[in-house]
C-alpha cells in the first residue's frame, strides 16, 4: 500500500505561514464519553481574542485552527526561535474549535521527542492539559516551557481530539487514521548555540528492506499491512506490535518515531522512548515493540507519531508530523 501525504502537508504549511494557523477537515465522530478530568479555561493571562483573525466559518464537516502568538498578542511568524540561556518560553497557543459541536481536547508537550511537563497560566506544571471547548469557540492558552540547555531543540505540541472517546467499533477506529491528532511544531536555538546532541544514533533499531510499499507511518499487530484497530489483552500481559516507517520519495529522509499509550510516552525499542531513522529512497524499516500492560480493566488508546526532519532548524517546509490509527487496547480482567 502507498500513502502519499506530502501534497496535503505542503498546503497546510502554506496556510499556516499566511494566517498563523493550521486548519483541517475531518469526519464527524460520535463520542462515547468516559469520565475525564477537565481543566478550567478561564485564564488570568490574556491577549486579544483571535477568533476574528482566523475567519473560518463553522461547518458540519469540521475545522480546527491552530496558531502561536506572542505575549503582545501578535502572531509568532517564525518557526525557529532564538532563546537566551536560562530563559523560559512564554507564549499563547490558540485553538479554534470551528465546528458545530462541543469537543474535548488534550494538549501534550514533547521537547526533543521526549514528553515533558509545561505550565498553563502559571498553574502547577503537568504533562497534559485537558479541556472542553464549545462549538465555534476560540481559546488563547498561555503556556510556559522550562529553560532548555544550550543548543538546538525541537518543540512539539500534540493536541488529541476527543481523548474521552473510547469506542471500540471499527468504523470509529478507522476514522481516526491521520486525523485524530493536531500538531504545532517549532525549533529553538538556546544561547546562540545550534549544535546537536552528541548521542543521537540513527537506524539503531528495526529491520530495513528495499521496497516502495509505504510512504509514511503504519502500525500493525503483526509484521504485515493488515489494518489494526482493536486488541484485547489481559492485565499484566505484554503487548507486542510492529511499526513501519517508509520512504518512497525521490530523496533520503530522516525521522523520529514515538508512541503513546493512554497519552503517555512508552518505550518502543528496548529502554528507549524514541527511535531515529535515516532512510534512503524506496526503503521501509519495521520496528517490533513490546509494552507491558500494567493497566486496570478498561479501554486505552495506542497512538504512534512520526516526526520528519528531527533536530533541524524548522521553517515552513520541513515541519511535517503525522500519526496513524488510534488503536483501542481493551484491557480485560
Amino acid at each position: 500500500m502507498k500513502r502519499k501525504t506530502s501534497f496535503y502537508v505542503i498546503i497546510v504549511i502554506v496556510l499556516l505561514l499566511i494566517s498563523g494557523c493550521s486548519k483541517g477537515v475531518e469526519k464527524e465522530v460520535k463520542p462515547q464519553q468516559t469520565s475525564i478530568k477537565l481543566e478550567n479555561t478561564s485564564f488570568n493571562s490574556k491577549i486579544e481574542s483571535t477568533a476574528n483573525r482566523d475567519k473560518m466559518p463553522n461547518t458540519k464537516s469540521g475545522g480546527i485552527s491552530l496558531g502561536l502568538y506572542n505575549l503582545d498578542g501578535n502572531i509568532e511568524p517564525k518557526f525557529n526561535l532564538e532563546i537566551e540561556e536560562n530563559q523560559s518560553i512564554k507564549k499563547f497557543l490558540t485553538i479554534g474549535n470551528l465546528i458545530e459541536k462541543d469537543r474535548v481536547y488534550k494538549i501534550m508537550l514533547f521537547v526533543d521527542y521526549k514528553q515533558e511537563e509545561f505550565k498553563v497560566d502559571n498553574r502547577e506544571a503537568s504533562k497534559e492539559f485537558t479541556f472542553k471547548m464549545k462549538a465555534g469557540e476560540t481559546l488563547e492558552i498561555p503556556f510556559e516551557i522550562s529553560p532548555q540547555k544550550k543548543g538546538l531543540h525541537d518543540i512539539l505540541f500534540v493536541i488529541a481530539k476527543y481523548p474521552d472517546n473510547k469506542r471500540l467499533d471499527e468504523d470509529y477506529r478507522k476514522n481516526t487514521d491521520l486525523t485524530n491528532l493536531l500538531f504545532y511544531r517549532f525549533s529553538t536555538v538556546v544561547g546562540g548555540d545550534d549544535s546537536l546532541p552528541e548521542n543521537i544514533k540513527f537506524n539503531e533499531y528495526g529491520e530495513k528492506k528495499q521496497t516502495d510499499n509505504l510512504d509514511g507511518l503504519f502500525m500493525s499487530k503483526e509484521d504485515d499491512f493488515k489494518r489494526w484497530l482493536i486488541q484485547d489483552v489481559s492485565k499484566n500481559e505484554t503487548l507486542s506490535f510492529n511499526t513501519k516507517v517508509g520512504n518512497n520519495s525521490n530523496q533520503q529522509k530522516t525521522f523520529a518515531l514515538i508512541t503513546l499509550l493512554d497519552w503517555e510516552q512508552v518505550n518502543i525499542a528496548k529502554e528507549q522512548k524514541v527511535a531515529f531513522f535515516d532512510l534512503p529512497t524506496n526503503t521501509i524499516v519495521n520496528l517490533k515493540s513490546e509494552i507491558p500492560i500494567k493497566k486496570e480493566p478498561g479501554v486505552y488508546d495506542l497512538t504512534p507519531i512520526l516526526i520528519s526532519n528531527p533536530f533541524q532548524k524548522l521553517e515552513v517546509g520541513n515541519r511535517q508530523v503525522e500519526t496513524a490509527i488510534r488503536v483501542g487496547i481493551n484491557v480485560q480482567k
